[in-house]
């Protein structure tokens, strides 16, 4: 699935479980703002996966940044699509957002003791790499300039309302992973252990990926068809949860 795909189902993946109007399931239900805060945020970590590309889309999100991030990030992995796109890379995404989201310092001059610096990181890099899959921001100025106050704003005058944020990043990996994997490249869903069939099918690749390819090659038709659709339904049901119809 391309970028902008990954990004679109994150964000449908999470008005779909928080949202409680029309057309939403409410599983995890929450205030209209953090429907949408964590719309973006999620679109942002459904990205997260292809952090191991050190030359994909994100990779240049929040430079120099996430140039050096997605390096780290492939060569702890595996490189591209190997440890980031199997059900232990979501554990660790999920275990690594649980960990830094609390993570808090105080900042000089007693201004806004407790600034929660670990919520505030994932902020800003959730937000350019959904802002950047967007295409939103080009260059290297405008990711910081757009990410960086969202990020601030977020944690200053809402710090009580980011309990949500490791599910959120969670929810984008998990969905990330899924998309793949309805591709024909597939996932190699149970990496490092790379089982391999006795004959290939397209379930079951020769490489151990496994797939249920029902959108057919990355970029398809398809897969073009699905994500407009999905924009729709992301409209509709933010729609409702503001009251606009």
């Amino acid at each position: 699935m391309m970028g902008h795909g990954h990004a679109t189902t994150g964000a449908g993946a999470w008005v779909a479980l928080t949202a409680t109007g029309a057309g939403a399931l409410g599983v995890v239900p929450m205030e209209p703002a953090q429907v949408a805060a964590g719309a973006l945020v999620t679109a942002g970590a459904a990205l997260l996966p292809d952090a191991d590309h050190h030359n994909g889309t994100i990779a240049h999100s929040l430079p120099p940044f996430s140039n050096v991030l997605t390096r780290v990030v492939g060569e702890i992995s595996g490189g591209h699509r190997h440890g980031t796109h199997s059900v232990l890379g979501v554990l660790a995404f999920f275990a690594l957002a649980w960990v830094l989201a609390p993570l808090r310092i105080d900042l000089p001059g007693g201004v806004h003791d407790d600034f929660q610096i670990g919520a505030w990181t994932i902020i800003v890099v959730m937000v350019s790499f959904a802002l950047k899959a967007l295409r939103l921001t080009p260059g290297k100025v405008a990711p910081w300039a757009a990410s960086v106050p969202l990020a601030t704003a977020a944690v200053w005058f809402a710090p009580e309302q980011l309990w949500w944020l490791p599910l959120s990043v969670g929810v984008g990996a998990l969905i990330h992973v899924i998309g793949d994997m309805l591709t024909i490249q597939g996932v190699p869903l149970l990496w490092p252990l790379r089982p391999k069939p006795a004959v290939e099918t397209p379930l079951w690749k020769k490489n151990g990926h496994f797939a249920v390819p029902v959108l057919g090659n990355a970029g398809s038709v398809r897969e073009w068809v699905f994500v407009m659709a999905l924009n729709v339904y992301i409209a509709y049901v933010l729609g409702g949860t503001f009251g606009l119809w």
